[in-house]
């Protein structure tokens, strides 16, 4: 997950602002697969056990889970793993006009290539993983000193 997150911070700057045609099959292939990947870890997030910062307890009460997640990292998640591209090609196929097209079509592909940006909103996400990495460290270590003297 942790090189999803990485890949994406990379991957989808340099491909909106580089890439003219973002409609190749491993582009399609890489969007597809990441945002399979964030879709799952989304939900994932609601079986997830959270650590209160103030003691060392650990909440794994599903409901309070998913409570302290709605009102947290929920929204934050939900906006960047939104598949914007695809939307956009659907309502892009959708419309029959020509005429309407080619007005619309400069100023769609430039607001979807913003909106793809929304996905860098992962970054969050990679901060709380190295976040709860340090956290779980940190509790090892002081098991490890407790089990020693």
């Amino acid at each position: 997950m942790l090189m999803f997150m990485v890949g994406n911070l990379i991957i989808i700057p340099v491909g909106i602002t580089f890439f003219k045609d973002e409609t190749t099959t491993p582009w399609i292939i890489f969007n597809v697969v990441s945002d399979t990947f964030f879709l799952m870890d989304l939900v994932l997030n609601f079986r997830t056990g959270i650590v209160i910062e103030d003691n060392t307890e650990i909440i794994l009460d599903p409901e309070k889970i998913k409570k302290k997640y709605l009102k947290t990292w929920f929204v934050v998640d939900f906006v960047s793993s939104i598949p914007v591209d695809y939307i956009f090609l659907i309502v892009e196929k959708g419309i029959d006009s020509e005429v309407y097209k080619t007005a619309r079509a400069l100023r769609i592909v430039r607001f979807t290539k913003i909106l793809s940006l929304l996905r860098l909103l992962r970054l969050s996400r990679l901060i709380r993983y190295i976040h709860q990495w340090e956290e779980v460290r940190h509790h090892t270590h002081q098991w490890v000193v407790a089990c020693i003297t």
